[in-house]
């Protein structure tokens, strides 16, 4: 196994965050699959790209596993009245965490991916989602509409606590993706079987540290839909 050649200080910020809120977690010192999909963002250096921070191992959890990831970008920037940055080339920085879920080997996923698209109604002292709904390919299987319950956004637009805390967290994180995954195929790090992962935009640093009610969102999202794939795990193997 690869060890994280450093541990960056997010990881134990981060854990300490979601443990206040009840959610315990274990950073993970070795290379995982998924973070494969990018360079360690050590690597980056001076250079524009996007790269793998590190990785939280959930307890308790229908989300096994969180990666945060890092994107940066040199900006060559001009003087603004009141702006935050001077004249000059500046790094700037956007992050996100990637939750993902396990499953066992046998399960066999289609082309599943969805996402949401919201409708904002803006007032003057705040605004507010007004609705929302799922687009994409939202079947887990490619067999024929009606013979078998694996519409996904079928069971998240039936739970009404979802919907409840996705009306109100979806005016910060935006937009939410749930889809199909599959790691690299090369075995140079710790396979975790992980085949579904769910993501937002990206977002400065400071907005990693979520409230409570949006780490109970993306909770359930996972829940529902490890739910529905184990309930049709017969029909994905």
């Amino acid at each position: 196994m690869t060890m994280l050649i450093t541990t960056n200080p997010i990881l134990g910020k981060i854990q300490k965050h979601l443990e206040e809120y009840g959610l315990l977690s274990s950073i993970v010192g070795e290379k995982l699959d998924f973070e494969q999909d990018y360079l360690n963002a050590d690597f980056l250096g001076t250079t524009d790209g996007v790269g793998s921070v590190g990785s939280l191992k959930l307890f308790d959890s229908p989300i096994n596993y969180i990666n945060i990831v890092k994107k940066q970008k040199f900006v060559k920037c001009d003087f603004a009245m009141g702006g935050s940055v001077g004249m000059g080339v500046h790094l700037h920085s956007w992050w996100k965490m990637r939750f993902f879920i396990s499953f066992p080997d046998y399960i066999k996923l289609g082309p599943f991916d969805i996402g949401t698209i919201s409708t904002i109604k803006k007032g003057l002292l705040r605004s507010k989602v007004e609705s929302f709904f799922w687009s994409g390919y939202q079947k887990l299987t490619t067999l024929p509409p009606g013979l078998i319950r694996d519409n996904v956004a079928d069971t998240l637009y039936s739970d009404q606590l979802l919907k409840k805390l996705m009306t109100e967290c979806l005016l910060k994180e935006r937009v939410i993706l749930v889809s199909r995954y599959s790691p690299p195929k090369e075995k140079k790090a710790y396979s975790t079987n992980s085949k579904i992962v769910i993501e937002s935009k990206w977002k400065f640093q400071k907005d990693l540290f979520v409230e409570g009610s949006t780490l109970d969102m993306y909770e359930r999202i996972a829940e529902i839909v490890k739910s529905t794939i184990d309930n049709l795990k017969y029909h994905l193997r």
